[in-house]
């Protein structure tokens, strides 16, 4: 049986599960900037502290995706306490864009843009066990146990 905590907010569902907080958006829902603001505001206090994994699944009939609003999610202000955050996409050219900025830039967070639900939830999870397990291993090194 898997525990899950749950919560509704404007067109949005959010669940925490295993540590990772998983936002499903309605069908048809207008995703600007203000509604991303809002979704994670609601995301970090569904919690306290809100820390963890995120994935965010946009469904493919969503009335609009701002490419503002997808910005804004890898922004130092969206990734704080969020050790890595997936987001699926119905458009190619968002992924398009996203490889395109992860090549030139290489980006301080990870933040990346997907189109596979099943990619972005592996690589949402690898990034995080990543940090988990450096954590652990700098935790080791500085008790002289390694």
């Amino acid at each position: 049986m898997e525990h899950t905590l749950a919560a509704q907010v404007h067109d949005a569902t959010i669940e925490l599960s295993m540590g990772l907080y998983t936002i499903r958006f309605a069908a048809e829902a207008v995703l600007d900037l203000n509604q991303m603001k809002r979704v994670e505001q609601a995301r970090r206090e569904l919690l306290e502290g809100g820390v963890g994994p995120v994935l965010v699944l946009i469904p493919k009939n969503a009335a609009l995706v701002e490419q503002e609003a997808l910005a804004w999610l890898g922004s130092d202000e969206a990734m704080l306490d969020v050790p890595a955050r997936a987001v699926v996409v119905p458009s190619s050219i968002q992924v398009l864009r996203d490889k395109i900025r992860w090549a030139l830039f290489k980006p301080s967070v990870a933040f990346r843009v997907f189109r596979n639900p099943q990619v972005a939830k592996g690589w949402v999870l690898d990034e995080w066990y990543t940090t988990q397990v450096g954590a652990e291993i700098d935790a080791f090194e500085s008790e002289g146990l390694i």
